[in-house]
């Protein structure tokens, strides 16, 4: 328990040794203040644009932030064979996994916790009609979700540069799921080879899906300008974040597994 603990300590202290914190905030507040000065030139919906403007800015910041730090630090520890340490102690190899998404979470829902405290305050400063509470949580299980993500290709990946684009390749994958699922049902019926290789492509997004997050869904814009999040949202967030979370677990764990230290 305590080398599990003393785990999740070495990965928060490490994002307060390399300011990550201080770069979120500062990234932050060039958000907001861009995004008042962009909002104050639309001719409608001011304070509409402004909030959205500031909340996919900020999202897409704090995410990049979470995913580089993550990936970078994971590699690190693997080039200074801190890792290879560590597991010399009386810490099993699932206990070193879930300690690092332990941790990992908790800076993630630091982070969220921090983004809907803007985002809050603008939406209340504003008098926007929203579901601010709802567009913020399903932003923070995203922000675990993708720390994660992040945390598992580092660990399978040896070059920091290729586990970095693995995840951002991930995430834009997430993000234009429903698009592509979109298509998927309209491919048309056969009539050559082009509608065939169409065909063959959608039932290959078909199976990708099953094991894709919807990040479309988790956390759509709609909810801060126009409200309407419901019951079942708030169950398809927690059901999705908490599924995902458990295989990117596990993968990491079988991945560490096989390693020959």
């Amino acid at each position: 328990v305590f080398a599990s603990n003393d785990l999740m300590a070495m990965g928060l202290m490490a994002a307060l040794r390399d300011k990550l914190i201080w770069g979120i905030i500062a990234m932050s507040i060039v958000t907001v203040f861009l995004s008042v000065f962009s909002g104050s030139a639309a001719i409608i919906e001011q304070s509409q644009f402004i909030l959205a403007y500031m909340a996919g800015g900020l999202r897409v910041i704090i995410l990049l932030g979470l995913c580089l730090f993550t990936v970078f630090y994971v590699r690190r520890s693997f080039d200074a064979r801190d890792v290879e340490f560590l597991l010399t102690r009386p810490i099993s190899r699932l206990s070193f996994v879930l300690s690092h998404v332990a941790g990992l979470s908790i800076l993630s829902f630091v982070a969220g916790v921090a983004l809907s405290l803007v985002v809050g305050g603008m939406a209340v400063h504003y008098g926007t009609e929203t579901s601010v509470i709802l567009w913020c949580l399903g932003v923070t299980f995203e922000f675990i979700i993708m720390a994660n993500i992040a945390f598992f290709f580092a660990m399978v990946l040896s070059s920091p540069v290729t586990a970095g684009m693995a995840t951002f390749g991930f995430y834009v994958l997430a993000r234009l799921m429903g698009q592509l699922l979109a298509i998927v049902n309209k491919t048309p019926i056969p009539s050559d080879w082009h509608d065939y290789a169409m065909n063959s492509l959608s039932y290959v997004m078909g199976i990708i899906s099953l094991i894709i997050p919807r990040f479309d869904l988790m956390a759509q814009t709609s909810w801060l300008i126009y409200g309407g999040g419901v019951v079942s949202d708030w169950v398809f967030i927690f059901i999705q974040g908490i599924v995902f979370l458990s295989l990117v677990c596990v993968a990491a764990w079988v991945d560490l597994r096989r390693r020959q230290f």
